[in-house]
Order: structure tokens, then C-alpha cells, then sequence
């Protein structure tokens, strides 16, 4: 069986689903990449923001407000 794609240009059905099917492939595992690295970026960060808002606060209240 052939495909026709665009115009005058023809792929046998197989490569035009190989090609398709790798694709997906390629995204599902750059979608899970993108997740794990989602997840170790927020566990990193966190005691980050931890430190900046008690810092933040403590500084915040000691500044003397001039009216």
C-alpha cells in the first residue's frame, strides 16, 4: 500500500506511520524528562524560598517607617 502525502511525493504506509509513531515517541520522552526536571527544580528550590521569606520578613520589620 502507498501513501500519498503532499502533492506528488509518495512513502509506503509503513515509513509514513514509523515516522509518525517515532515522533510521539520522541515527545512522551521529552514530556517525562520535562516532569522529572519540573520536580527535582521545586525540591532544590524550596528551602531557597524558605530562607528568602524568613530573611525577607525579618528584614521587612526592622526597616523604621519615616512619615
Amino acid at each position: 500500500m502507498v501513501r500519498r502525502l503532499r502533492g506528488t511525493r509518495y512513502l509506503p504506509a509503513g515509513a509514513a506511520g514509523e515516522r509518525r509513531k517515532g515522533n510521539f515517541v520522541f515527545r512522551a520522552i521529552a514530556d517525562v524528562l520535562r516532569q522529572i526536571g519540573g520536580a527535582i527544580a521545586t525540591v532544590v528550590t524550596l528551602p531557597f524560598r524558605a530562607l528568602a521569606r524568613l530573611f525577607g520578613g525579618a528584614s521587612s520589620s526592622t526597616r523604621s517607617r519615616r512619615a
